[in-house]
């Protein structure tokens, strides 16, 4: 029934005030604090996270360069052996060339010293041969004597144009040698020119590759930073819980208040505590928090727990109550339609109703709340940040 005497109302509105104590509402805005701080820390250490994988996937990227790099001095290198062994194969043929060019022109030297012989004796004489026919008078004899030195001449001519083609030969030999060393020289020169820029280039990767690992190392500690920090914020959280619903630490009714969840997803609009009430007006003690959403969105349990309410409960409308461990339980409101029964155990993430909006309400959303021996508290001191 609404008060209507404004008297009433005014006392009504300051009882509910009453109804939070300071020191609670003191601890509520520390850990929204806390857990703002907790949440900046996650935020550093998922950028922290994400700038290692980008800086890993660069590093992946740079053994993809240095892969290639040291295929390329593969390359490099494999054509140095193959010049090189084409200056062993120029050299051997100019030193078998040369020496088959020296060799004719001994053998011509030879030939010629013989023919020199020759032809001393058919000028000087003999007693044997063509000296005779070389010394005669006779008309018939001296032509025989000039075919005899024409063939000597013509002889000697061959031999000469065989020294000169054999020298020629081997100058050609030589030159050809000689070109080829140049080539290769230059070949080598060139290919360990570029042997020694890929060399730089790899030390430059690899350099570039450890200031990737220095750059994770840092970003990985600063990650684990981050995460030492929200253990730690989780931890002064649970404390500051724990001493707000005067339960002590590392007892029973510590470890019950803790492991609930968010029993629907959706943005936590009005929060616990005081304020205008949207339909009757006025300051009245809101017991729980409402959380967004539409018609025929599903609630799930927030923790395991035993059904002990399960229908139509004023303006609450359709609601279902859980007991939980420690003399806590669970009240979900509003909701269109009722998913679990009375004496129902349902585990935690199972759907026990959808929302809607029924009761006052003046829209889909669901309201929950959290209670102690049947007095409720912030579910905000039972929810994960």
């Amino acid at each position: 029934m609404r008060t209507s005497h404004p008297r009433l109302r005014i006392l009504a509105a300051a009882l509910a005030v009453l109804m939070i104590s300071p020191s609670v509402v003191g601890a509520q805005d520390s850990i929204r604090d806390m857990r703002k701080m907790r949440e900046d820390a996650r935020d550093a250490r998922a950028a922290a996270l994400a700038q290692v994988d980008l800086l890993e996937q660069e590093d992946a990227q740079i053994a993809e360069i240095l892969a290639e790099i040291q295929a390329s001095i593969d390359a490099q290198v494999a054509k140095v052996a193959g010049a090189r062994q084409a200056l062993d194969a120029a050299i051997t043929e100019v030193a078998t060339r040369k020496a088959s060019a020296e060799q004719a022109a001994a053998d011509l030297i030879r030939t010629g010293e013989e023919i020199s012989v020759r032809a001393v004796d058919a000028f000087v004489g003999s007693e044997t041969g063509v000296g005779p026919w070389l010394q005669s008078r006779d008309l018939n004899r001296t032509a025989v004597r000039l075919a005899f030195l024409d063939f000597a001449a013509g002889s000697d001519r061959d031999l000469l144009d065989r020294l000169r083609r054999l020298e020629a030969r081997r100058q050609q030999d030589v030159s050809a040698g000689v070109e080829a060393q140049l080539r290769a020289d230059g070949l080598r020169v060139v290919v360990e020119n570029e042997l020694e820029q890929l060399e730089e280039r790899r030390l430059t990767e690899s350099a570039i590759q450890a200031e990737i690992e220095d750059r994770i190392a840092a970003w990985n500690a600063e990650a684990l930073a981050e995460e030492r920090e929200d253990q730690e914020m989780t931890a002064l959280i649970q404390r500051t819980q724990e001493r707000a619903l005067g339960v002590t630490a590392g007892s029973s009714a510590a470890e019950s208040i803790r492991g609930f969840i968010f029993p629907k997803s959706g943005t936590a609009g009005s929060a616990f505590g005081p304020r205008r009430h949207p339909i009757f007006g006025g300051i009245r003690a809101h017991t729980g928090i409402d959380i967004e959403g539409a018609t025929g969105d599903p609630i799930w349990a927030s923790k395991d727990g035993r059904v002990i309410f399960a229908g139509r409960k004023g303006g609450y409308g359709n609601a279902v109550v859980l007991q939980h461990a420690g003399n806590i339980s669970t009240l979900y409101a509003h909701m269109s339609s009722l998913e679990a029964s009375v004496g129902d155990l349902v585990d935690q993430r199972e759907i026990i109703g959808l929302t809607g909006s029924t009761g006052y309400s003046t829209g889909p959303h669901l309201h929950f709340e959290v209670r102690v021996d049947g007095v409720p508290k912030d579910p905000e001191l039972f929810l994960p940040g």
